[in-house]
C-alpha cells in the first residue's frame, strides 16, 4: 500500500535511506528533514513496515524533483519504485493547479527513470537545482549523476 508519510514515519524513513546514504548513493538527511518533509513525501507499506519511500521538492509550482526514492534491497524488483515515482507524480499534480510540470531527478539509474516515462537531459536544464542544492553538495565537482525528465500536462 503506498500512502502520504508522516512525521511519525521519519526514523523508518531514515533508516531505510542509511544504506544508500553509507554507499554514497544519497546525501544524508537528518530527521528534521526527513520530518519537515513528510508531508512531501509518500511510502510503501507492506505489513507494518515502510519498504519505500520518495520525496517531491518543488522549485517552482511547474518544477519538481522526484527525490530520495528507496526500496529496501529485499523488495526491490516487484515493481514498487515505480507505483512510488507515479504516486509521488499524482501528489504533486494534486498539489499545484500550473500545468505542464516538469518532473526531474538526478540518478545513477536512469534506466529505471526510463522505464517510468522519463528521458535523459542534462543537469544545466534545472538551474534552480543548481543554484539551490549543488552548489552546496560535497560532490559537485565530482558528481556522476545522471538528470532525468517527464512532462506531465
Amino acid at each position: 500500500m503506498i500512502r502520504d508519510a508522516q512525521t511519525d514515519d521519519a526514523v523508518e524513513i531514515a533508516a531505510l535511506l542509511k544504506p544508500y546514504v553509507d554507499k554514497k548513493i544519497l546525501l544524508h538527511r537528518s530527521l528534521e528533514e526527513i520530518r519537515e518533509n513528510a508531508p512531501q513525501t509518500v511510502v510503501f507499506v507492506e505489513a507494518g513496515r515502510i519498504l519505500g519511500s520518495s520525496s517531491l521538492v518543488f522549485f517552482s509550482p511547474t518544477l519538481c524533483e522526484i527525490r530520495a526514492l528507496v526500496i529496501t534491497e529485499a523488495a526491490q524488483g516487484r515493481g514498487i519504485g515505480k507505483d512510488l515515482v507515479l504516486a509521488a507524480e499524482a501528489k504533486a499534480l494534486r498539489q499545484q493547479s500550473a500545468r505542464p510540470i516538469r518532473f526531474f531527478a538526478l540518478t545513477y539509474t536512469p534506466q529505471f527513470f526510463e522505464r517510468c516515462g522519463y528521458e535523459r537531459t542534462t543537469k544545466d536544464k534545472f538551474p534552480e537545482k543548481i543554484y539551490e542544492v549543488c552548489n552546496f553538495c560535497l560532490r559537485k565537482d565530482d558528481c556522476h549523476e545522471i538528470a532525468v525528465q517527464k512532462q506531465v500536462e
